[in-house]
């Protein structure tokens, strides 16, 4: 079974598409936020750098988004003959519309394009453009020159289109009304833009619910569980603009639990957010995230094979990529991703292997290019950014290693205690009092960490450790005192 699952709580919306007990995709939303990606604004250029090809333009963020030169939403799409203009002919105080393709990622802003385009089920239509044509994914012959042709018969006088892969010619019809309501939003895009001041927005996209049902959809779902009553509405006023089957495929949860346990998801989810992730014949996959890069490890981990060790290793590898892909596709992990397959003699097997990968991304919306394996057998492969990665809404950075994945050792938080000592005592104190954790304090009492010290530079100086079982392992502080007499609570204990 084939599902959409889509929930409402905590002021999120959580929607997913998931085969029986496995999760495929998995996306959340802000109820009432700003949608960001597609979006339509009216910026003021803030900045240009002509050396760059590269501007800064204030619609409104927090952060000003940047624009490239002949930046497209959907250029992935067309075919490579097909050119946009490369330059940028903006100067600063310029008002621009613009559209937003990728999200905020670390510290850069959006990113936006001054080629608008605007996606229904089918089509996408680009108002700057004059042509027609046909997804790239299409690789039937026929099917793509009837599309082609049913394109032009509809192609609007200003603007092109898109054919997109779930298109079908027999569906001439409903393709003119997508294109006259895609081309109404623009023109009351324009019609907005005239009446506003920059930095305004102009057109947002319709909410996750309805998203899932537009770009997730497709005959193969067997079913579309909504939870929320209001989410459900608008999963069916989706659906009636599409017709057919559809309709009935909509269901609304009733039931008091859970929707996704029900469904025995959140395990998966919280899968989701580990870096090792289980094959069923006992290997595994690590994925490790960088700044620059993805990087994905093939184990075979407890898998031992009946044959061959070469024989072993390319079963496990084979294995492996269509779980790659499905985390992929789950984790909407993007850009330069790394897979070290483990090493194989045969090249019939490595050639099979990229193979098996290739036809492992096809179901993926998002565009996928494998490069090939490099000389160390590495596999190198790109997938389009454009939200934020699935696991971000999911997570927080850890308020301790900041993002490291790291913390001190024991004896590098004793190191620094000592050094803390020697400035504290610089200043002729007769005693210190240190506030620490209390893992540490008995780590100093156990290893007797620094009783060197005591009895050779500080043996005229009282030293008092107060332990607290609430404190970072990093943290602590030091008080010198002067006094002879120290108030200290009943856990402080004398250092010697």
């Amino acid at each position: 079974m084939k599902r959409i699952l889509i929930d409402s709580h905590s002021g999120n919306i959580i929607a997913c598409l998931a085969e029986n007990s496995k999760l495929l995709e998995y996306q959340t939303e802000k109820i009432g936020g700003r949608i960001i990606v597609g979006s339509v604004y009216k910026g003021r250029v803030e900045n240009v750098l002509p050396g760059m090809q590269v501007a800064f333009v204030n619609i409104g963020l927090e952060k000003n988004g940047y624009l490239y030169t002949g930046e497209s939403l959907v250029k992935s799409q067309l075919d490579d003959s097909v050119k946009f203009p490369q330059s940028l002919n903006v100067k600063e105080g310029d008002e621009v519309i613009v559209q937003v393709v990728k999200d905020t990622s670390g510290t850069k802003g959006v990113r936006l394009t001054t080629h608008l385009s605007f996606a229904s089920r089918n089509l996408v239509y680009m108002p700057d453009c004059d042509f027609v044509v046909v997804s790239r994914r299409i690789e039937d012959e026929d099917t793509h020159e009837s599309l082609l042709k049913v394109g032009e018969e509809i192609k609007p006088d200003k603007g092109g289109l898109i054919m997109r892969t779930v298109a079908k010619a027999e569906e001439k019809d409903y393709f003119l009304e997508e294109k006259d309501y895609l081309v109404n939003v623009y023109n009351e895009i324009i019609e907005k833009s005239e009446a506003v001041k920059a930095p305004s927005i102009l057109y947002e996209d319709g909410n996750l619910a309805k998203r899932m049902i537009r770009d997730v959809y497709t005959p193969e779902i067997d079913e579309i569980i909504v939870s929320d009553y209001s989410l459900y509405c608008d999963v069916l006023e989706e659906a009636r603009k599409r017709g057919g089957a559809i309709i009935n495929k909509v269901k609304f949860y009733q039931k008091k639990g859970d929707l996704f346990t029900d469904y025995g998801l959140n395990k998966e989810v919280d899968n989701m957010l580990r870096a090792k992730v289980n094959l069923e014949s006992g290997a595994y996959i690590i994925i490790d995230k960088t700044e620059a890069l993805t990087v994905i490890d093939v184990n075979t981990g407890k898998y031992i094979g009946e044959d061959s060790l070469e024989k072993t290793v390319f079963e496990t590898n084979l294995m492996a990529c269509d779980e790659i892909a499905r985390q992929l596709r789950l984790r909407n992990i993007g850009g330069i991703i790394i897979i070290d397959f483990i090493d194989m003699e045969d090249e019939a097997h490595r050639l099979a292997v990229c193979e098996r990968l290739k036809t492992a991304l096809k179901d993926d919306r998002t565009r996928c290019n494998v490069v090939g394996m490099t000389g160390l057998g590495l596999v190198e492969l790109t997938r389009k950014k454009t939200r934020k990665e699935s696991v971000a809404s999911l997570v927080k950075p850890c308020p301790y290693c900041k993002g490291e994945g790291n913390i001190f050792s024991n004896d590098y938080i004793v190191t620094k205690i000592r050094c803390a000592l020697l400035d504290t005592f610089s200043f002729d104190y007769s005693c210190a009092i240190i506030d620490l954790n209390s893992d540490i304090c008995d780590y100093i009492f156990k290893t007797n960490a620094l009783s060197r010290d005591v009895t050779k530079i500080w043996r005229d100086k009282r030293i008092y450790l107060v332990p607290h079982k609430t404190f970072h392992q990093e943290y602590f502080v030091i008080h010198g005192d002067n006094r002879k007499v120290l108030d200290l609570p009943d856990k402080a204990r004398l250092l010697y």
